[in-house]
């Protein structure tokens, strides 16, 4: 476990020179990528379809994948460790997916009114996991969002707590204190609740709390001056 208590001495020159040859190497092995980034720059914010895609120099773009590889469209090949954040559970491409997906798309993918597809979905995912009801959304962010909602909701509070750097989405309860500036960050006990750009209205701030991660001693200390969604409003 590590902890604030740890103190490491850093080498930022040598940090520097690492970084830097890493980006020349990156650089010589993914120029297409670069040559798409800059086209994309003129037609996408940040030239990605979703800010979290954008970094620095350029992002890697994919053109294929199947199980656990992909590809970028220098022809490199990657393990896929990501999987989406998890969503591709069976990876890329699998035959089993690829079929019912090509009998979907066949018979049309958007409709306003409810598919029997989505019975025999939320029927598996109640007996694999042992869920009472299920609701689909299309996105994390989403996900995130109706699940504050219904705590706040249940319990009555306004109130959420946030670990420092866990990125949860992109609405406004958790665009907090994800990569904050060192200068922004606030003491290592008591992280600032600092909001990742302009927009992000000072209210909603006042209601998201930061702790710093994997230190349970400071969480409960906070726990006990701030009333938490996750505690109902008749405890202590």
């Amino acid at each position: 476990m590590v902890t604030m208590a740890e103190q490491r001495s850093v080498d930022r020159e040598r940090l520097k020179r690492i970084q830097e040859r890493e980006e020349a190497a990156y650089r010589a092995r993914t120029p297409r990528s670069a040559q798409l980034h800059e086209r994309a720059r003129k037609a996408l914010p940040l030239g990605v379809a979703s800010s979290f895609q954008a970094y620095d120099p350029y992002p890697l773009f994919m053109t294929d994948a199947r199980g656990s590889r992909i590809w970028d469209a220098d022809g490199n090949e990657y393990v896929d460790f990501d999987m989406a954040f998890g969503v591709l559970a069976a990876g890329h491409s699998h035959p089993a997916v690829a079929e019912v997906l090509a009998h979907r798309v066949a018979n049309g993918t958007c409709y306003t009114f409810p598919v029997e597809d989505s019975i025999l979905l939320a029927e598996e995912l109640k007996r694999r996991f042992s869920a009472d009801l299920i609701r689909f959304s299309n996105s994390g962010t989403e996900a995130t969002m109706d699940a504050i909602r219904v705590a706040r909701g249940f319990t009555g509070r306004e109130k959420i707590i946030k670990f420092e750097g866990g990125y949860h989405g992109h609405h406004d309860d958790v665009l907090v204190s994800i990569q904050p500036p060192r200068e922004l960050m606030g003491p290592d006990d008591a992280p600032a609740s600092v909001p990742i750009s302009a927009g992000i209205p000072a209210s909603r701030l006042a209601e998201t709390v930061i702790a710093p991660f994997n230190e349970p001693r400071l969480l409960i200390r906070l726990r006990a001056h701030e009333p938490l969604v996750g505690e109902r409003a008749s405890e202590g």
